[in-house]
């Protein structure tokens, strides 16, 4: 039967989620320099739900610390 294929490669499955975490460690990046969301959103190009979640990490870690970010 012809068709598209193996929908669910497990190669491109890999490939999804190592660009997710470099999606993800570009966001922490981007935040702990200061950059604001819809100058992050321009760059990194995902939702800014994705944003919010991460970034809430850099600004705990910041007060964590006694810093503000």
């Amino acid at each position: 039967m012809t068709g598209r294929g193996n929908l669910r490669d497990p190669m491109l499955e890999e490939l999804r989620g190592i660009r997710g975490v470099l999606e993800d460690l570009l966001i922490l990046e981007c935040a702990r320099t200061g950059m604001n969301r819809p100058a992050l959103r321009a760059v990194v190009g995902v939702d800014n739900n994705r944003i919010s979640r991460i970034a809430r990490y850099v600004r705990k870690a910041g007060s964590d610390r006694g810093e503000t970010a």
